[in-house]
């Protein structure tokens, strides 16, 4: 069972309340509404069983994000989880939000795609005798609409779905369609310096913050790229002067990195890289949105200039037959 953005961000922010308020984790978590309550309960027992948190999170149903579980730990570890929590509600909020959008931005291609289903079998519904009488054909019709509806209906369930399960199957996907694919690796890079901010501030070692910012990202190459560089910080080093190897991180990524590795500002640097990443990625999601609702309203368009000018060129040969 998934739990949707919306849901994890109410969650979180009802958790952080409750333990600035003074509770401890078991009663915030008896109090606070969002997830299956039969969840939040067995989580609840088990840490009043005296389990440890990173037990707790092992054990955790699968709607709670792996990057949750990294910064909770983190959090738990340094004693500061209300306010990692209220981070992960405005990252869950921000997701929420981004989706909604998402979801507006197909409905009017929907929409239109729908319209073109049932538009352009029509000339298949009328037919014309040679002695210039008409017939319908509505089982015909029927079974032209029903061809090209299944499958969009078979895909749309399949990516809700995949949607729901935050599949990766989904994520690979998307990376292969143009415009989306740039998307997709803008805001790898906001969730990657999200995590990594976030895994810092909340008193994580500086080579777990990277291997977790690079696994949750959800982009190979950052996985990839993080997981070299934590080897450099295991030997002692600081990973910035070798970013550029790795041609995944953007240069602006570079140099704010570098610069507050330097002077000791680098939370700020990176909460400043993610407000930029993110602004960046919700434009081009924003361009996506625009053109492909156009782009499928043109080929739909061209389409249907070419179907009926077959169906009245068959039309004109029938009457050209019956003149002769």
């Amino acid at each position: 069972m998934s739990v949707s953005h919306k849901k994890l961000a109410g969650w979180y922010l009802q958790l952080a309340q409750s333990l600035e308020a003074g509770m401890h984790l078991p009663g915030a978590l008896g109090l606070a509404a969002g997830p299956p309550p039969q969840d939040t309960s067995r989580m609840a027992e088990s840490l009043q069983a005296g389990r440890s948190i990173d037990a707790w999170l092992m054990e955790a149903p699968e709607w709670l994000p792996t990057a949750d579980r990294y910064l909770i730990s983190a959090a738990a570890s340094s004693g500061r989880m209300p306010d990692s929590l209220r981070k992960l509600s405005e990252k869950h909020t921000l997701a929420s939000e981004n989706a909604a959008k998402a979801i507006m931005a197909t409905l009017y291609p929907l929409a239109v795609l729908h319209l073109g289903i049932f538009l352009l079998p029509v000339f298949s519904l009328v037919e014309f005798s040679g002695e210039g009488a008409t017939e319908l054909h509505f089982d015909r019709y029927a079974g032209d609409v029903l061809a090209m509806l299944l499958p969009v209906w078979v895909c749309l369930g399949a990516l809700i779905y995949l949607a729901r399960k935050r599949s990766p199957i989904l994520l690979a996907v998307t990376r292969r369609i143009p415009g989306l694919r740039g998307y997709c690796k803008i805001q790898a890079m906001a969730d990657f310096t999200f995590t990594l901010e976030a895994l810092l501030r909340a008193g994580a070692p500086m080579e777990e913050s990277w291997y977790g910012a690079g696994l949750v990202s959800g982009d190979p190459s950052l996985a990839e790229a993080s997981l070299a560089l934590t080897e450099k910080i295991k030997a002692g080093e600081a990973p910035g002067p070798y970013l550029i190897e790795h041609p995944c991180f953007p240069s602006e990524f570079n140099a704010l990195y570098q610069t507050g590795e330097q002077t000791g500002q680098l939370d700020a640097n990176l909460a400043t890289l993610t407000q930029q990443f993110q602004e960046k990625a919700n434009r081009r999601l924003a361009m996506v949105s625009f053109l492909y609702p156009k782009l499928l309203f043109l080929i739909i368009a061209i389409f249907a200039g070419y179907k009926i000018l077959v169906f009245y060129s068959g039309q004109l040969d029938q009457i050209m037959r019956i003149l002769e």
